[in-house]
């Protein structure tokens, strides 16, 4: 025969099979082998219940011949209990119909005890989660609404875990008391006695199950058939806790303490030592005082200075290393082979530290034996290497050799101390450093900024807009005198076509001749650029003092209602490379044109026309010789229509009017043509940037600078940022400073920003000048 009981109905027989079965792979009896004696009996019992089971006849429905209003008052009721050998749930229906209770079985469910050995706290822990599990199955299940829901445990320990906080035992309790509690309240649960909870008999088999029709199995416990106030209640002092189940609190112990002297009031080390030693024979002055001696006066001695140096050693010891420094004190009064050793978890084990010289904390060392090295060199003092007082010594050696190499102050540290990462700290004192920020900083050049539109206007008239540079002197012959003569190159920003004109002096007068020469041959510009004349240093100091004196002039009278001038920054020669690439190419071109060394004014004349005719027909993008293309675009096709000024644009012989229209119309085709090959052509060759592709930090109203001149660093002037003019990007890369000597302004990769303020700033703020004093001078 078969067993099918899907609601549990009969669970209290099946789980002593499921026992059985259990045992019996537990004593490890193969498939063919007889079932042990001890386990026999029990199995045979088993199977004569099985077979009067078919006698036990249960109601199909929970409450036959009851109204539906009696049902308005349904509870659900759910007894969990647990043993060695299994845990069990049984859910049960009650209502009361005019004043008669009636209860009926709903559904049960068991489970084995796991092989494993488990506590009877957690057993009863899972016949709860069980029967939690059960009261959601048949609530969710029945379309009648429950009233009341009551979860019966006769495990006061569970429900202790249950009122508690859940996070304070272990994970198998935690997880399951979470699980409980959210598809039931802790107000849901109650406890019973062992004898009344009818789970029980799922639990414990004796004599086997009973399955009258009156059994309490099918019908309930009797107290569910009385009133609630006669229901059994739990005495609030015999609650129960398993303490095995709490979880593990790790406590940290530390052992702080504070420091004894202030050492962030201090900002160089030698302050702090000379302190401390006058502290020290103040000290012994009081003791000298009280016993008539006699007390010491004057500067400080070398042995004053040790001792001090000593004491501040062993108050930062004491202050980061507190559990090592008692064991080794006590160690002093011990015999060798009964001294503790400090705890393996200390970070300088590995270092076997002892209590040496000036009762510091020492290193061991293998070289003890040598007699050629000091005491301290043997015995490093151990220094921890996050504390203010070792920055302080590690900047102290760092003024003391220069601020220059870091090796040499790391090799003679470790002649007398051992520091954990000492060239990481060695850096970082270099980097904090006031004097090396200033005295090494260097300008951070923005990225390369955008072409200004003149470089990129096409289909406009050449040399619409210009940059203006000179360059020279040059020497001519006149008579049998020399004289100097000075050329003023005209360069269009658009099509880079160059124009010459000679000046004969560096006046205003001059300058503004040669302008108007290029003017009425090139007509008048819309834009001119120009730089301010600081560049033209080295080349001809004349030129730099009387440039100063032509911008203002020259700015005046030029400057109407057509043309505008605009002045590249001084120290800026970078602004005006566009001119700047050609005067050099200039000057080649007349180093092989100019074969006489001192040409006569007719000469050099000839030779500049030449010059500019050379240089105008130079190609602006690169051609390969294999190509089909046309030639290569020159400026010469914007100024001649072709390279060279030889080829013309074929003309029929017609009459006035028509000759005139299809010229100009022929010309005009071919500059339109010329245009449209510069945009295909030249203007992509400009977008790559060639250098200074990183990010930097923009210069800021207020900052501290340094105006970096090309003389030695040393004449470098120090400034405030006064303004800032921000590109079309939003980088700024000219700027106003403020100097001793008045505004001055300067393109920002000229400047070099100090960060001393900030540094400064962090320093008094935590109530010492540390940054600012470490490297005073």
């Amino acid at each position: 025969m078969s067993l099918f009981d899907p609601l549990g109905l009969v669970a209290s027989f099946v789980i002593e099979g499921k026992v059985i079965i259990q045992e019996v792979w537990r004593s490890k009896v193969g498939w063919d082998e007889q079932i042990p004696g001890e386990i026999l009996p029990r199995w045979q019992q088993w199977l004569e219940i099985l077979r009067s089971l078919d006698k036990v006849k249960i109601p199909r429905c929970y409450f036959p011949g009851y109204s539906q209003e009696a049902y308005e008052s349904l509870e659900l009721h759910v007894f969990v209990d647990a043993s060695e050998s299994a845990f069990a749930a049984a859910a049960y229906f009650r209502v009361v119909d005019n004043g008669t209770i009636r209860c009926c079985l709903v559904s049960a469910k068991t489970k084995v005890a796991p092989l494993q050995s488990i506590g009877i706290p957690r057993l009863e822990l899972q016949a709860a989660t069980i029967g939690t599990r059960l009261m959601k199955t048949v609530t969710e299940n029945h379309t009648i609404p429950i009233k009341r829901r009551v979860m019966w445990s006769d495990s006061k320990t569970v429900l202790a875990w249950l009122r508690s906080d859940h996070r304070r035992y272990r994970q198998f309790v935690a997880f399951r008391i979470t699980e409980i509690l959210e598809d039931t309240n802790v107000a849901d649960w109650r406890w019973v006695p062992t004898k009344l909870n009818v789970a029980d008999e799922a639990t414990k088999w004796g004599k086997g199950p009973n399955y009258h029709e009156n059994c309490r199995w099918f019908n309930g416990p009797a107290f569910l058939y009385e009133d609630e106030n006669k229901w059994p209640e739990e005495d609030s002092a015999q609650e129960e806790h398993s303490a095995e189940e709490l979880r593990n609190v790790r406590i940290h112990v530390q052992h702080t303490a504070e420091p004894v002297v202030p050492f962030q009031r201090f900002s160089k080390w030698e302050r702090l030592v000379r302190a401390i030693a006058y502290v020290r024979r103040f000290y012994q002055n009081c003791q000298h005082k009280r016993n008539g001696s006699a007390i010491t006066t004057g500067f400080l001695s070398c042995e004053e200075l040790n001792a001090a140096e000593y004491l501040v050693w062993k108050l930062v010891q004491e202050e980061v290393f507190p559990a090592e420094f008692d064991v080794l004190r006590s160690n002093l009064h011990e015999p060798s082979g009964q001294r503790e050793a400090v705890e393996k978890s200390s970070s300088i084990y590995k270092l076997v530290p002892f209590l040496g010289e000036g009762e510091v904390i020492r290193k061991d060392s293998r070289i003890k034996a040598s007699p050629y090295v000091s005491y301290n060199t043997k015995f490093p003092i151990i220094v921890p290497k996050q504390h203010y007082v070792t920055d302080l010594l590690v900047n102290w050696y760092h003024r003391q050799y220069g601020h220059a190499n870091g090796e040499t102050v790391v090799n003679e540290i470790r002649q007398k101390y051992h520091i954990p990462k000492l060239r990481v700290i060695v850096r970082k004192i270099a980097k904090c450093c006031t004097w090396c920020s200033v005295y090494r900083c260097v300008p951070q050049v923005p990225r390369m900024g955008p072409l200004p539109i003149a470089r990129l206007t096409p289909y406009v008239r050449a040399f619409t807009f210009v940059g203006l540079d000179y360059f020279g002197p040059l020497t001519v012959r006149v008579g049998r005198a020399s004289a100097k003569r000075w050329v003023a190159l005209f360069t269009c920003l658009t099509t880079r076509a160059i124009h010459l004109e000679v000046a004969t002096s560096l006046s205003t007068e001059s300058c503004i001749q040669a302008i108007r020469r290029f003017i009425a041959r090139r007509g008048a510009p819309q834009e001119v650029y120009s730089d301010q004349g600081t560049n033209f240093q080295g080349v001809s100091s004349e030129l730099a003092r009387q440039i100063r004196s032509i911008n203002g002039t020259l700015a005046a009278t030029i400057t109407n209602y057509r043309t505008q001038w605009k002045f590249n920054p001084p120290y800026a020669p970078h602004m005006g490379g566009v001119w700047e690439r050609l005067v050099r190419s200039v000057k080649r071109a007349l180093s092989c044109l100019l074969t006489d060394r001192n040409p006569d004014d007719e000469t050099l004349a000839t030779a500049l026309a030449e010059v500019e005719s050379l240089v105008n027909s130079r190609p602006l993008t690169y051609l390969p010789l294999e190509s089909e293309e046309h030639e290569a675009l020159t400026p010469n096709h914007f100024l001649l229509l072709s390279s060279s000024g030889v080829v013309q644009p074929a003309t029929k012989p017609t009459h006035d009017a028509e000759a005139l229209r299809s010229n100009w119309g022929m010309i005009k085709v071919m500059l339109d043509n010329f245009w449209r090959r510069w945009l295909r052509e030249y203007l992509p060759v400009m977008s790559p940037q060639s250098k200074w592709f990183g990010e930097v930090r923009n210069v800021q109203v207020g900052d501290l600078v340094m105006i970096a001149n090309e003389k030695e660093r040393n004449s470098w002037t120090r400034g405030r940022i006064r303004q800032v003019y921000p590109g079309r990007d939003g980088r700024v890369r000219r700027v106003d400073v403020q100097t001793t000597a008045g505004i001055q302004q300067r393109p920002v990769s000229k400047i070099a920003v100090l960060n001393v303020a900030e540094d400064v700033g962090i320093a008094e703020g935590s109530g010492s000048n540390t940054v600012g004093g470490m490297c005073a001078t």
